[in-house]
């Protein structure tokens, strides 16, 4: 990507590059400020309407742990389609997908199906993957990628942070309309979904990612078309072939370790933590305040986190991640159902996750694979993230049933050990976590 710290003046822009990245980041923020508004129907209301159409607090895991797993499988299938067809079609297509699966969950309260809410919270998924992969999209055409990351996965907090406390006023709307209250939110996830999309497709031109791959072309092939340019790159062989040349660099394998296993912690807790706070007397505006804060940890210390990456490198950035989750298990463990220990909690399992989040990414961008690959190591981080959180999601609620919150807290951040052995070992291995 050296080319890409110069101008470049082409067909697709005569522009210098660092305009067009601040004007890529312009757009990537205003879609990220909407897109993370709608995810909070899953992440706030997707196991109290769960809990509603049950009656109990076991199903309350499973709307999360279907949209995360959602999630993943809907970013293997964006990034095949931004490899072929830019960031610009795939961010829109998965937005596109969220309102649906926001629409397919407002008609599950109404006919009282989980099957359905389930059905919707994985398509709700493809909004998370668009919400999540947006990172990407900001890194393709910086010289300061760990800044550059964090700067989208702050603008979703917005959004992110408003959603929750919308619980109340949107709840008022659906019992206008004759569905559980929680159900609000999925009723304001539809529009802005559709809107975070219409963005994308109408200002997010040219692709950045486009632009990326022919500034890092060889000059004999640039304009040549994708044919030439991912000859040039040296395009691997699809199927288990490019799985293979993924795994055989280390940042990738450790990003994947690193993004999954955060995941993993922070969803098992959270999956069931506003119907544990409710069970125990906790209002809905006290939980979607809780959930806010929260919410505000996981992505308002980005520009921090951000810059360490850059200066100390994604690996020791995820151990700190490792660390904070840690920690935050460990005060779940004996929070009770005091809800100033709760929240403290809460918000160590934020930064925590925010931290092995821009960590993992950061290693994720360091990795040195063909272009070709790039995005296809995308997708495969954002599948580990998916499959371990569903993994964490489906089984807090039968935790939460069998020991409490307690021993909930400590299994889901046990998996924190093992990021740091593996960290450990790499550093012994090379002599740094870069």
């Amino acid at each position: 990507m050296s080319a890409v710290s110069s101008s470049l003046q082409s067909p697709t822009s005569a522009r210098p590059l660092e305009a067009l990245q601040r004007r890529t980041m312009r757009v990537l923020v205003a879609a990220q400020l909407l897109g993370a508004l709608g995810l909070a129907a899953g992440g706030a209301a997707g196991g109290l309407v769960a809990e509603h159409l049950t009656g109990s607090p076991a199903a309350a895991g499973l709307p999360l742990a279907t949209l995360v797993l959602g999630s993943g499988v809907a970013a293997v299938a964006v990034t095949r389609v931004m490899d072929r067809a830019g960031r610009r079609v795939g961010l829109a297509a998965a937005h596109l997908t969220g309102a649906l699966g926001a629409a397919t969950a407002v008609a599950a309260a109404a006919v009282s199906s989980l099957l359905l809410l389930l059905a919707g919270c994985l398509l709700l998924g493809g909004g998370n993957a668009a919400v999540m992969l947006a990172r990407y999209a900001a890194a393709d055409l910086s010289e300061r990628r760990g800044r550059s990351i964090s700067t989208v996965v702050t603008a979703a907090s917005v959004g992110a942070v408003a959603g929750p406390n919308l619980l109340s006023p949107a709840g008022s709307v659906a019992g206008a309309l004759g569905l559980p209250a929680p159900a609000g939110l999925f009723l304001l996830a539809m529009p802005v979904f559709l809107a975070a999309a219409a963005v994308l497709l109408a200002l997010l031109r040219p692709d950045p990612l486009k632009v990326a791959r022919q500034a890092a072309a060889p000059p004999a092939t640039a304009g040549q078309g994708p044919a030439a340019a991912g000859a040039a790159a040296g395009r691997p062989a699809g199927g288990g072939a490019g799985l293979a040349a993924m795994l055989a660099d280390r940042h990738i394998r450790l990003a994947v370790v690193a993004l999954s296993i955060a995941n993993l912690t922070m969803v098992a807790i959270m999956a069931v933590a506003p119907v544990y706070l409710h069970a125990h007397g906790a209002g809905l505006s006290t939980v979607g305040l809780l959930v806010s804060a929260h919410i505000a940890a996981m992505y308002l210390p980005s520009p921090v986190t951000g810059r360490l990456a850059d200066a100390v490198g994604g690996g020791a950035v995820a151990a700190m991640g490792a660390l904070l989750l840690l920690a935050a298990g460990a005060l779940a463990a004996v929070a009770g159902p005091d809800q100033g220990r709760i929240l403290a909690a809460l918000l160590l399992l934020g930064v925590g996750w925010n931290a092995g989040l821009i960590g993992g990414s950061a290693l994720l961008r360091e990795a040195r694979v063909p272009p070709s690959l790039q995005t296809r190591a995308e997708g495969l981080g954002e599948l580990g993230m998916g499959a371990a959180a569903a993994v964490g999601g489906s089984g807090a609620g039968p935790l939460l049933a069998a020991g409490g919150f307690g021993m909930l807290g400590l299994v889901a951040a046990a998996p924190c050990l093992l990021l740091l052995l593996a960290l450990a070992a790499q550093a012994r291995r090379t002599g740094t976590l870069r």
